[in-house]
């Protein structure tokens, strides 16, 4: 996947972590900036000044590479990659929790340790959603790992045990 190789590279050149959230600040701000850098009439010129003027100095050289390959239509899912990669190297998880009631503190700290616990992380870092489909209970997703603890999943693993039967 490029954009994930391109993460590397934005991790690699040790980039500030401010820079790259300034610089896709400016792109989800300004919707017709990206238009302008994906351009096929535009220069590739043009578009090297349009990004000396506008962005943070340390993303410069590396969004001209981007524009000079034509990977503009994914540099948001490279810094959706890059984030991913600084979180894994500061042994961070990624922790996205689907619920009908959200949790309270002291549930959240008890995943968290569970979480930390299993995946040999530090911290956590979480994107949590409602999602009253569940009708009661929950759905943690860790690293690619599910952990369905829902009344709908529980009462979708009940039909299938007896449908086997």
């Amino acid at each position: 996947m490029p954009a994930i190789r391109y993460a590397h590279v934005l991790s690699e050149l040790g980039i500030s972590g401010t820079a790259v959230e300034e610089t896709e600040e400016i792109l989800e701000q300004t919707k017709e900036l990206k238009e302008i850098l994906e351009h096929p009439v535009i220069t590739k010129e043009n578009k090297h000044d349009i990004i000396d003027r506008i962005f943070p100095e340390e993303m410069k050289n590396f969004l001209k590479v981007v524009v000079d390959n034509g990977k503009v239509d994914i540099v948001m899912e490279i810094f959706g990659a890059y984030e991913e990669l600084e979180k894994k190297r500061a042994k961070i998880a990624t922790a996205k929790l689907r619920y009908v009631t959200l949790p309270s503190e002291e549930q959240k700290k008890k995943m968290e340790t569970f979480i930390c616990k299993t995946f040999a992380a530090d911290g956590v870092s979480w994107e949590m959603k409602e999602d009253p489909e569940l009708l009661g209970g929950f759905i943690l997703l860790v690293d690619g790992k599910e952990y369905d603890y829902s009344m709908a999943g529980r009462l979708n693993r009940l039909e299938q045990t007896l449908m086997r039967r």
